[in-house]
């Protein structure tokens, strides 16, 4: 059985000013730390534990920034594999 130095990552999201602790492997923290991309350094973390560690925003404020530009806006896959995107009225 593999044995992992754990840290936790303790975060203050700077809207609602909660707290919000992520578990990580330390030797991962350490290679983020040193520039590795946070998706290679933490790839067991949900993306909104990783947006965390980048911005501080924690996933209910995010989700409350950005709902309504995600109720206006759509996206369509076009057929030759390129995104085009509109807003509605």
């Amino acid at each position: 059985m593999a044995m992992f130095n754990l840290c936790v990552i303790n975060t203050t999201c700077p809207i609602c000013k909660k707290e919000h602790p992520v578990s990580v492997k330390a030797e991962d923290y350490e290679a983020w730390q040193n520039g590795e991309l946070v998706q290679n350094a933490f790839p067991y973390l949900s993306a909104e534990a990783r947006e965390l560690l980048i911005t501080g925003i924690c996933p209910d404020c995010w989700d409350n920034m950005f709902s309504e530009d995600e109720e206006r806006y759509g996206e369509l896959e076009l057929a030759n594999g390129g995104w085009e995107c509109w807003e509605d009225e």
